[in-house]
This record gives structure tokens, C-alpha cells and sequence, in this order.
């Protein structure tokens, strides 16, 4: 007969967060996410005050940014210690056990821009909650740190991305117990809650798949491209034809050797549609390397068109290989933008590859980093209304791969078929008269 173990009622949580506690000794990591009134917070501060009446430990409850300490789960745990009269002494601004001496202490880990994780090597348990807005140079900072024999990190979220910096690092580890919880799942939820959840469920099923059911969103409101509209980019469900010989290579440019550069090479398979057929990159400090593997790319493809980018550090390069390539493009960024509301020709070459994927018009197959990159794009607007991306030195990885690919986009919009008629013999009529289909945005 299976002996039933009894617990204590702090530690009464729902059945399906039973695991942080039954295989508390398995994992170093524990994700739990999904989404309101799943118990993900409570369940897991209160496993924390119990674990700190039992032995003396150090655990920091911390977030990205904190400017108040009610900013932080403190609320929380102070409320379970009253509701349980737990012997803990709450503090202004850290809690500590009697008997044991544990120090809970709540930080944020970035403030004024720099990190806060000194002090942090002897820490047992770090708990991270809304950690959906833990950046990964945060997570490259943090998880080294917390190095102790048997410490462990907890992160409860509300993923807004698919490919959230949390979910990505750790979600799929052998060392990582991740749990999927809503408020079906609760067996403690309140009927108030689960009404709130029946009116918004009728008012906006989108609203109640991220808030509710944990589901990621769609599109979020700083991110520049709908995930749902790149998720149909990797099937390619119209019909191609032999007919349609145009190709474009765009070509992300990294002059310092910092980034990566990419080569990426456009194939047109209707009148519309495009689908992207290769992508090779490198990364090499010699500029003069790099212009000579773009010269033996663009010989392997001979594409129509070649576009690389011009701006920066990438100049000394573009002006080289105009001394080798006939009618290449080049791209500036930083340039004039020529669409209403955009900001630069960087914002130019976004908008017109948003607009094709928007109109289920590019196929990206087998390139899920790209797509991964395309889901960090972020917007910003400036004061008088004109909108920019945000830029590469503002993002914690470069997206190459999406800029190359943005830059061939750009390039069909602005300089195909200008090549394309320099180029043409002139008795082929009937194709000379055809018009390019332009992606750019209303």
C-alpha cells in the first residue's frame, strides 16, 4: 500500500506545482509559467518559507528592475507569514527567520543601467518571479554567479514571447523541471476569478489566451512583427514557377568582426512571392576577406540584384566591391527614409518586409534563426510621430540575419527592376512591360 505523505498547510498548492517540492533535489532550475491565478507565485513562496524554517539559508527574490521593494514578492511573503504566523521578522527592506537566520533579501539585478550581483556567489535559492522580464545579458550575468553546491534558481512568468530569454536558456534541460500551470489547473482558484475568467474569455479570446491560459502572444506591443504571421513564413503552400528567374542577395555587413555577416539569397516565385533559399555567414576581422567571400558568394548565385550595407564600418567594403560588382545596391540605414511615419531606410526596409509577411507572401523554410531574430525586432516612436527600429546596439544580440534578409527586401522595392531593365535585351518586350510588385506599406 502507497503511503500518502502529508503536508504541511503552507504548503497546500495546487496538485500540478506538487513537483517543486516532490523533486525539489532533482533539478538545479524550475520554471513555472502560465497564467492568472495559477498559484505559480504562491506556490512557490511559500515552499521558500518553509524551506527557511527548516535550515539556515540565503535567498534573494529578485526582478530585472526594482525601484520599491513592493515592487517585489515581498508583499506577498509577508502576507503568508501573517496569514500562518510563521516566526519570521519582516523587515523594511529584507525578512529574516528567528530561529534559523535565513535572509530573504529582494533586489533588483539591474539599476541605473548596471548590474546589481555582487555578493550574490553564496546565495542557496534565487527566485526570479515575472521573470518574463529578464533580459538574456541579465540571465549570461546572473546564472554563473549563483555557482553553490545544490543552489537553485525558480522563475514564475507570464512568457509574452515564444522565444522568451528564460524559456530559451533553460526549458528542455535535464536539469530544468518546467511546469505549464493555469487557473483550471487550480484547485484553489477563487469563483470570483473563474468568472473574471468566463468575461474575458467571451469579451477577447485573444486577451484570455495570454492572460489567463499563460499562451504567448501573438504580437506584443513593442515588437515589430505578428509571431502568428511568421509562423506561416516556414510553409510555402503556393504554387512556383519555373518562369520567375529574378533572385536578390542582401548582405549584412560587420565592419569591426563584432557581428556576424550574412549573405542571403532571394528567390521570386510568382509575381508576389518570394522565398528565401539560402543564407551563409561568417565572421572575420579582415574586411578584405570578407569582400572576397561576397565576390565568390554573388558568383556561386548570380542574383539579379546585390545589395550590401553601406552604412558605419561597412563602407571601406561597399566601396570595394563596387570596383568588382556591376550595379550593386547599397543600403544606409541611417539613410533618408522615403515612407510616410518612418524614421530612416532602416525603418524603410522593416516596414516593407513586415508588409510581405503580413500578406503571407515570403517563405522562409528551414531558417528558424532567422525567424527567432525577425521575433526581437522592436519599434520605438519618437516625439513627433516617426517610427524607428530599435537599434543594434540596443539589442543584447544583433539580428543579422534579419537585416541581410530585410536589406533584399528593400532592394526589390528599390533598385530590381531599374537593374532589371538596364539589363534586359531589348526585344524581349513582353517582360520589359511588366510591373514590379512593390511590398511598401500604405
Amino acid at each position: 500500500m502507497t503511503e500518502t505523505l502529508t503536508l504541511p498547510t503552507i504548503l497546500d498548492i495546487p496538485d500540478k506545482m506538487l513537483p517543486i517540492i516532490d523533486e525539489f533535489n532533482n533539478y538545479s532550475y524550475f520554471v513555472a509559467e502560465g497564467g492568472r491565478n495559477g498559484s505559480k507565485t504562491q506556490a512557490v513562496g511559500r515552499l521558500l518559507l518553509y524551506l527557511a524554517e527548516q535550515k539556515k539559508l540565503r535567498i534573494v527574490c529578485g526582478r530585472e528592475t526594482q525601484n520599491r521593494i513592493e515592487e517585489s514578492v515581498y508583499s506577498v511573503m509577508a502576507d503568508l507569514i501573517r496569514s500562518y504566523n510563521l516566526n519570521f521578522e519582516v523587515l523594511a527592506q529584507k525578512i529574516t527567520h528567528r530561529d534559523t537566520g535565513t535572509d530573504i533579501n529582494f533586489r533588483g539585478f539591474r539599476e541605473q543601467g548596471a548590474f546589481n550581483i555582487q555578493g550574490m556567489e553564496g546565495v542557496d535559492i534565487v527566485w526570479i518571479d515575472e521573470a518574463q522580464a529578464i533580459t538574456k545579458l541579465t540571465l549570461d550575468k546572473l546564472v554563473p554567479t549563483i555557482r553553490k553546491e545544490n543552489s537553485k534558481i525558480f522563475f514564475t512568468m507570464n512568457r509574452f514571447l515564444r522565444n522568451d530569454p528564460v524559456y530559451d536558456m533553460f526549458v528542455g534541460r535535464d536539469d530544468c523541471l518546467h511546469i505549464y500551470i493555469n487557473y483550471l489547473d487550480n484547485q484553489f482558484c477563487p469563483e470570483k476569478a473563474l468568472k473574471e475568467a468566463e468575461e474575458c474569455r467571451l469579451r477577447n479570446i485573444d486577451d484570455y489566451q495570454h492572460i489567463w491560459l499563460g499562451k504567448p502572444l501573438d504580437q506584443a506591443e513593442d515588437y515589430f512583427f505578428n509571431f502568428a504571421k511568421l509562423d506561416k513564413t516556414n510553409v510555402m503552400d503556393w504554387p512556383q514557377n519555373d518562369l520567375y528567374k529574378d533572385s536578390v542577395m542582401g548582405v549584412d555587413l560587420s565592419g569591426s568582426g563584432g557581428d556576424m555577416c550574412v549573405a542571403s539569397l532571394l528567390q521570386r516565385r510568382s509575381d508576389v512571392h518570394w522565398e528565401l533559399i539560402e543564407q551563409r555567414s561568417w565572421n572575420d576581422k579582415d574586411t578584405d576577406s570578407s569582400v572576397g567571400k561576397i565576390i565568390n558568394i554573388r558568383a556561386d548565385w548570380s542574383p539579379t540584384a546585390t545589395i550590401v550595407d553601406k552604412g558605419g564600418m561597412g563602407y571601406p567594403m561597399y566601396v570595394s566591391l563596387q570596383k568588382t560588382i556591376k550595379d550593386i545596391l547599397g543600403f544606409d540605414g541611417s539613410g533618408e527614409a522615403t515612407i510616410v511615419n518612418s524614421g530612416n531606410q532602416r525603418a524603410d526596409g522593416y516596414i516593407m518586409l513586415k508588409d510581405i509577411i503580413d500578406n503571407e507572401c515570403l517563405a522562409l523554410g528551414k531558417y528558424e534563426s532567422t525567424i527567432k531574430e525577425l521575433e526581437t525586432i522592436k519599434r520605438k516612436f519618437k516625439a513627433n510621430g516617426l517610427v524607428f527600429m530599435q537599434s543594434k546596439q540596443e539589442m543584447v544580440k544583433s539580428p543579422d540575419r534579419a537585416d541581410s534578409l530585410m536589406m533584399a527586401i528593400w532592394a526589390i522595392n528599390n533598385g530590381l527592376q531599374s537593374i532589371k531593365n538596364k539589363n534586359k535585351p531589348k526585344t524581349d518586350g513582353y517582360r520589359s512591360n511588366r510591373k514590379e510588385r512593390s511590398f511598401m506599406a500604405a
